[in-house]
């Protein structure tokens, strides 16, 4: 008897904890398929999180870059501004004293005594003895000066040479200045220029040389370009820096297109080839600037010539150019606002302006390409252009080639893991459609993953037929027992609905917001292909304006110059 007692309570105990397990599995499983959702969410929202923070890392590094350029070239023109601001000083004094003694006003004691303390105070500097020389000449000390010239020569033989050439040009002194022109190139070849040479190209621009010296430098000029247009390593050389040219000339992104910029694979690609093809619009406006260049006839020869001796003497000494060089490219990395690689691709370009010497072609480009830092006017910018054109224009084409032939052919998109390509966004339809399948078998595959929840349904049915079975015995109890099987069957066959609903409902949202996106992804796609196919337009506007850059069209006295060059 006490044995069945005992049996009787072990088993009870046994059941009861069964049915709680049973319970607690059904639960469980029922919230495993909201589980795996909200873990896709999570990935999604991670994936976005991520993109967005490497966004801000970008845009901090953009901007820290950009204080630090700020910064750096604050610091680098206090550098110049220690090391070589006398240097200034002395370069304003050299016109000052021409323009002083063309006013009467500066007395012989003056110049004498102020021209020696820059000699005293500027050791090594080309620039001081030259202007004691001068002094002495003016004040009629041959001595002074024929000691004080040698000084300068054997300090810059080249630059003291072009100062007193220009010089003697400005005090009508022709015969000298066509000697001093005559000792200047025959120090010169045309494969290791110096920087200052460009002053004489300048000049000749600008009409200033009377006829002979025009005529001098002309020919010297022409059999320069035939020999440097002989072989093919020059001009290519050439070819590759304008390329180069052209390729950083290209604007910054202007975050037109979000959504391609968001969710396509390629955009990287699209981004560059759009970027190029805005480019033909910049090229066209610095071009056209070039053309519009002209000279100011208001101008006497006098204030002319005293423009050409400011730019021989404030253009840049050759100790000045790693300082000037490092200020160059913090100024374009604050017009870049932040951007260090772009701006890096343009001091690329511009760095051959940085050399002490080059050869006569590579002069030509650097004047074209930025006349401020060559030490030249607009009007030698021209010059240099029209004479450069041929390759020019042959480095366009290619450039033009080369986008061309880079242009992607189809926008490869990925939404939600959804990833289809397209060429135009013609076929909308026709995507939106296989948009609707792919959520099909989405919401497939995950209700798949939902298990209907029979364990709990077999445990409820037995704790009702229990149910059924105690009335025989007692009513109440199987009462009991039969309305707990049914509470239990119910609960975990509402829970799988539940669960099946959510899913159904995540999947939902999940193709309500893909297929907006994919909309507004064709949209932007057409408007892509109609903006790049009205930029690649213009590129033969580009090649039709360069192709109409002649010497004819400069408006200055150096046009027969000029022609006879070419």
């Amino acid at each position: 008897m006490s044995q069945q007692v005992i049996s009787y309570a072990d088993l009870t105990i046994i059941n009861n904890a069964l049915r709680s397990i049973s319970s607690n599995m059904t639960g469980v499983k029922s919230e495993l398929g909201t589980l795996n959702f909200k873990q896709d969410q999570l990935e999604d929202d991670l994936t976005k999180l991520a993109g967005s923070f490497a966004d801000f890392v970008n845009a901090d590094l953009k901007h820290k870059s950009l204080q630090l350029a700020e910064t750096r070239q604050g610091n680098l023109k206090q550098d110049l501004q220690i090391k070589y601001g006398y240097y200034a000083e002395i370069r304003r004094m050299a016109t000052g004293i021409l323009q002083g003694v063309d006013a009467g006003v500066v007395s012989d004691d003056t110049l004498k005594f102020t021209t020696e303390e820059v000699m005293i105070k500027a050791p090594g500097y080309w620039l001081a003895p030259a202007l004691v020389a001068l002094a002495a000449w003016i004040t009629n000390d041959h001595f002074a000066n024929q000691k004080a010239m040698a000084e300068a020569l054997k300090r810059d033989d080249y630059k003291t040479t072009l100062f007193f050439l220009l010089l003697m040009r400005r005090l009508q002194r022709n015969d000298a200045s066509l000697k001093w022109l005559e000792r200047y190139f025959m120090h010169q070849n045309p494969h290791h220029l110096d920087r200052e040479f460009i002053i004489i190209l300048e000049a000749v621009t600008t009409g200033v040389f009377p006829p002979a010296a025009r005529q001098l430098m002309m020919t010297n000029v022409k059999s320069w370009l035939d020999q440097l247009t002989q072989g093919d390593t020059f001009i290519n050389e050439q070819k590759s820096q304008w390329v180069s040219f052209f390729k950083a000339m290209g604007p910054l992104p202007d975050g037109k297109y979000p959504l391609l910029g968001k969710f396509s694979t390629n955009w990287e690609a699209l981004e560059t080839s759009l970027k190029e093809a805005k480019t033909y619009d910049i090229l066209d406006a610095h071009f056209r600037s070039i053309v519009a260049a002209s000279a100011d006839f208001s101008k006497s020869t006098k204030v002319q010539l005293d423009e050409i001796l400011s730019l021989l003497v404030t253009n840049f000494d050759e100790e000045e150019l790693p300082l000037q060089e490092q200020v160059r490219l913090n100024q374009l990395i604050i017009q870049m606002d932040g951007d260090k690689k772009s701006a890096q691709a343009l001091i690329d370009v511009e760095k051959h302006i940085f050399n002490e010497q080059v050869d006569f072609l590579q002069l030509l480009t650097n004047a074209s390409f930025n006349p401020e830092l060559s030490g030249v006017t607009k009007v030698t910018q021209s010059l240099a252009v029209s004479i450069s054109q041929p390759w020019i224009i042959e480095s366009c084409n290619t450039f033009i080639a080369q986008n061309r032939n880079n242009i992607p052919q189809t926008i490869e998109l990925d939404i939600d893991n959804f990833k289809i390509t397209t060429s135009n966004g013609s076929d909308e339809t026709k995507l939106l459609e296989k948009q609707e399948i792919f959520y099909q078998n989405v919401l497939e595959t995950e209700l798949g993953k939902l298990s209907f929840p029979y364990g709990g349904v077999i445990i409820g049915v037995l704790i009702a037929l229990g149910g059924v079975w105690a009335c025989t015995s007692n009513v109440i109890a199987g009462l009991i027992g039969l309305g707990i099987g049914v509470v239990i069957i119910w609960n975990v066959i509402n829970s799988h609905a539940k669960a099946k609903k959510k899913i159904t409902e995540n999947v939902e949202e999940r193709k309500r917001m893909a297929k907006a996106v994919l909309r507004g992804c064709i949209s932007e796609t057409v408007d892509y292909r109609i903006e790049h196919q009205e930029e690649d337009n213009k590129a033969e506007l580009v090649l039709e304006l360069l192709g109409s850059i002649i010497p004819e069209n400069f408006s200055s006295v150096s046009k027969e110059t000029v022609r006879n060059i070419i």
